[in-house]
């Protein structure tokens, strides 16, 4: 019998006001396409740190593995882009990217959206073209109980229905 040759990544996955830092494997699909997958309800992570949002670097406890709901799960944050993009994204990114901004419970986040459009409407967006997560690159997600604390990743993978403003902002250029 040959094996499949396992991948891994790194994830961030915020939940309820909760950080869990850990490991997922996969095989022969990508990790965005597991997490957009409508058939899969609950991901399986390894080597899984939990830590409240506001104190991140207060480790409350560790398992070795451990299961997530994804209709709980308000946003997950990468390092790579590319582990935030689905394989038909990968190949279908379009040009033009807009600046958006959204909130999440706890949590103002920022962040690029990849497009093929040369507007945006959020209220189209969402209403017609979003599926049940939202894939933003450059990412930085702002705790709103703390906003010292702050996570920052390439790419970004945000429940829809966790989303209660979404908005188009004009990026800075410093």
């Amino acid at each position: 019998m040959q094996s499949l040759k396992s991948q891994q990544i790194v994830a961030d996955f915020f939940a309820q006001g909760y950080r869990v830092s850990g490991t997922f494997q996969f095989s022969t699909r990508l990790f965005a396409d597991v997490i957009y997958d409508t058939n899969t309800n609950y991901l399986a992570i390894q080597q899984a740190y939990l830590s409240p949002i506001t104190d991140p670097a207060k480790i409350s406890a560790y398992y070795r593995t451990t299961t997530m709901n994804k209709a709980s799960l308000d946003f997950i944050l990468m390092i790579e882009q590319k582990d935030g993009l689905r394989r038909d994204q990968r190949y279908a990114l379009g040009a033009t990217s807009f600046d958006l901004c959204l909130t999440v419970p706890f949590f103002e986040i920022k962040g690029r959206l990849p497009s093929t459009r040369h507007a945006f409407d959020a209220r189209a967006f969402l209403t017609r073209e979003a599926g049940a997560f939202i894939t933003l690159l450059d990412v930085t997600a702002r705790c709103t109980f703390n906003p010292d604390v702050s996570y920052q990743g390439g790419a970004a993978l945000i429940a829809r229905s966790s989303i209660s403003f979404l908005g188009e902002h004009q990026s800075t250029e410093e």
